[in-house]
């Protein structure tokens, strides 16, 4: 699965300092911001976990939280079964390609596995050929494309 020792669970409210850092660093990859409401909101969601939200923290043994995954379980219109929108997921970079984004992913297909889900789905940014090079390995590339209306 890795080559680091790790660890993953969901958030707890010790995460929340590195996970400001982590969510950060992911604001900043995705050139964008969020004013600290917006933020705070987010964490609270994971944290109390409102009906479907999980927020998964990766912790090495060694340095300690390296990244995290935010995940929505909903259902769906093709199934009786609940899908996955794997939403948000961040490494650190300088811990990148040791393993963690596929634990995390891992983790979260286990338990999909265990409470019945149909799938897990997610997204990147098309120049983001370093986290498809995982995704490939792990999941079906599709032919769908997103489209955005903000309201």
């Amino acid at each position: 699965m890795t080559d680091r020792p790790l660890y993953i669970r969901p958030f707890t409210a010790g995460d929340r300092a590195a996970w400001d850092e982590m969510w950060a660093g992911y604001l900043t990859f995705y050139e964008t911001s969020l004013e600290p409401a917006v933020s705070d909101d987010t964490w609270e969601r994971f944290l109390e976990p409102a009906p479907g939200h999980l927020g998964l923290m990766a912790l090495d043994e060694e340095i300690g939280p390296v990244g995290f995954a935010h995940a929505i379980i909903h259902p769906g219109t093709w199934s009786p079964r609940p899908v996955c929108y794997l939403e948000d997921l961040f490494v650190k970079p300088d811990v990148r390609g040791h393993g963690v984004g596929r634990a995390l992913i891992e983790w979260l297909a286990e338990r999909g596995r265990g409470e019945g889900w149909l799938r897990i789905y997610w997204q990147t940014a098309q120049d983001n050929v370093r986290a498809q090079a995982l995704y490939d390995k792990l999941a079906k590339r599709t032919d769908w494309l997103r489209y955005e209306l903000d309201l």
